[in-house]
C-alpha cells in the first residue's frame, strides 16, 4: 500500500517548471529507450509538410490552452480519424439496411436454413 503523500507545494514546483526544467536535469536518450518508449506507446515518428501559417497556428491555439502542440495534433488527428469511422460504420450501416429492405429474400440464408432442418431431421 502507498502511504505518501502529496505535498502541494513540491507538487506546483514541478508544474510551474521550478524542478525537472533545468539542463542539469536534462538527459538525451539513448535510441533504445526511444524505440522502447515507441513500441510502449504504439507510437511512429512521421514526416509531413504542412503549411507554415498552419503550424503557427496550432502552435497559437496549443499556448492558449496551456498544452504542447504536438500532442494537441495528436489528439486532434485521434478526434478526426475516430469520427471518420463512426460516419463510415454509419453509412455501412444504412446501406447495409436499404438492402435487407429492399431484398425480403436471402437466398444463402434460406437455403442455410433448409439444410439445417434437412439434417436435424434425419
Amino acid at each position: 500500500m502507498n502511504t505518501r503523500t502529496h505535498d502541494e507545494a513540491i507538487n506546483e514546483k514541478w508544474e510551474n517548471g521550478e524542478y525537472g526544467r533545468s539542463d542539469e536535469h536534462v538527459v538525451v536518450a539513448s535510441d533504445a529507450i526511444h524505440e522502447a518508449f515507441n513500441q510502449g506507446m504504439a507510437m511512429k515518428l512521421v514526416s509531413i509538410r504542412l503549411p507554415a501559417t498552419l503550424i503557427e497556428t496550432l502552435k497559437m491555439i496549443a499556448e492558449h490552452h496551456g498544452i504542447a502542440y504536438q500532442p494537441m495534433v495528436r489528439d486532434l488527428l485521434t478526434r478526426f480519424a475516430r469520427s471518420e469511422l463512426q460516419q463510415i460504420v454509419a453509412d455501412l450501416d444504412a446501406k447495409m439496411r436499404d438492402a435487407q429492405s429492399s431484398d425480403e429474400s436471402s437466398p444463402p440464408v434460406q437455403a442455410f436454413i433448409e439444410r439445417e432442418r434437412m439434417s436435424a431431421c434425419g
